[in-house]
């Protein structure tokens, strides 16, 4: 079995194992990794609170149990956020292909080869413009945009849970290794949200920086962008075209499936 993340919407933000919400239900999962969607759900205020996975380790025991932590953010500002988002990624992809400066048609000037340049440079200014079809296909990503925003939608409720104990796991153990790291995702979770903020306001502004921090480094924050795919390898980590997933996949049924407060007081009745 893959390692997993796992995300959840629920109603109150769980401060034990015990501390059952009356409502929990699985939202999405993913192998190996935390998609940039879900640092961006949980982007609104991020904070440490307990697992509704794990109960302490196989090793503890029962009466000296290890915390162990995941994170919890309220619902409704990471849902505003991807909300942008998915208007952003949008129009980055409807943009027609940007047009390079002249700069190298000046710097010749006079001579033949800047002519020869500025000609060619003229020649493509006033060629039409590649539709994004032609270059990549993106209808895909559009559908999963559109499918995404309705899922959560149908799916919100007053906080969400993000489970990385498969994760983290991986790579550390020990209360205080594994807290550290569920610490460092948190902060991963809000530089996206600030990332996200940082793209301008105006849609079709926002959607050209996008689309280049996509694909060049760029200053912070904007340099969490990279690396995303904007056509229909959004999400493919499974051939490996895709390194840094945007995890539009949904699904009630999670590998763990969380029990709720009355759920939870009936397996003890």
């Amino acid at each position: 079995m893959a390692n997993r993340s796992y995300l959840y919407s629920l109603s109150n933000r769980p401060t034990t194992y015990e501390d059952r919400p009356e409502s929990i239900c699985g939202l999405s999962e993913w192998p190996y990794y935390v998609p940039f969607i879900y640092r961006l759900l949980l982007s609104g205020d991020p904070q440490l609170c307990a697992s509704l996975i794990a109960d302490g380790f196989e090793e503890d025991e029962p009466e000296h149990k290890s915390r162990v932590y995941a994170i919890s953010s309220p619902f409704d500002p990471g849902f505003e956020r991807v909300r942008r988002f998915a208007d952003i990624i949008r129009t980055a992809v409807s943009l027609p292909p940007s047009i390079e400066p002249q700069a190298s048609a000046v710097q010749h000037k006079g001579t033949f080869l800047g002519r020869l340049k500025q000609l060619f440079s003229a020649k493509q200014e006033t060629a039409p413009a590649a539709s994004p079809a032609q270059t990549a296909t993106v209808a895909e990503l559009l559908a999963a945009l559109d499918e995404s925003i309705a899922f959560l939608e149908a799916h919100r409720d007053r906080y969400l849970l993000l489970e990385t104990i498969e994760l983290d796991s991986m790579l550390v153990s020990g209360e205080a290794a594994l807290k550290d790291s569920v610490e460092q995702e948190i902060a991963r979770c809000r530089y996206i949200g600030r990332t996200v903020d940082a793209l301008p306001s105006d849609l079709v502004q926002a959607g050209q920086v996008l689309r280049r921090a996509a694909t060049q480094k760029s200053a912070p924050p904007l340099d969490a962008l990279f690396g995303l795919h904007l056509d229909d390898d959004y999400d493919s980590t499974y051939n490996d075209a895709t390194q840094y997933p945007l995890g539009l996949e949904w699904s009630e049924d999670l590998y763990f499936e969380l029990l709720n407060l009355s759920e939870f007081q009936a397996q003890d009745a």
